[in-house]
């Protein structure tokens, strides 16, 4: 039988930090990209430029922690033609705090997202999944429309701890 270690944070307090790290991946990754790549014409048919595709990662989630903490300060929305990387990297540094804030409290509280399918701990789920996909999409379309991501961003990506702290 494998030894095992005793946590040294409460499980609710890990899936907040990992939420964290991979919100601030999000970031970093804006903050990487050529800006020349930011409105280019996406490389295929019904494919969306790379501003559009953060703007709709970002946006995701939004309304249902404005439901589930009414009067607690929700960002809003991105326009997904008219943002710049520099508006989408700070409004990520903002939806990351506003989530951190609210699903924190309802993991602590044990209530649901308001709205959502998903529990407390499952919405973060969701959302470090679908934000996953997204960003692979974006790092693929870099690449293919000729502004390939760094290898030092491609590892930093990966410095999860790293960008929790951040």
């Amino acid at each position: 039988m494998a030894k095992t270690h005793r946590l040294s944070a409460p499980p609710a307090d890990a899936l907040l930090k990992a939420y964290s790290a991979n919100a601030r991946i999000n970031q970093y990754l804006v903050q990487q990209l050529d800006p020349a790549v930011w409105q280019a014409p996406p490389p295929g048919p019904k494919t969306r430029t790379i501003a559009a595709q953060v703007a709709h990662l970002y946006n995701c989630g939004l309304r249902y922690l404005e439901r589930t903490a009414p009067g607690f300060p929700v960002p809003g929305e991105l326009d997904r033609h008219r943002v710049t990387q520099a508006q989408a990297a700070r409004a990520l540094g903002a939806k990351r705090k506003a989530v951190l804030a609210i699903v924190g409290a309802a993991l602590k509280d044990n209530v649901r997202i308001v709205g959502s399918p998903h529990d407390a701990a499952g919405f973060l789920m969701y959302y470090m999944i679908h934000d996953a996909h997204h960003r692979g999409q974006i790092v693929l379309q870099a690449r293919l429309l000729g502004y390939p991501i760094t290898q030092k961003t491609m590892i930093e990506m990966w410095a999860f701890s790293k960008r929790a702290k951040e």
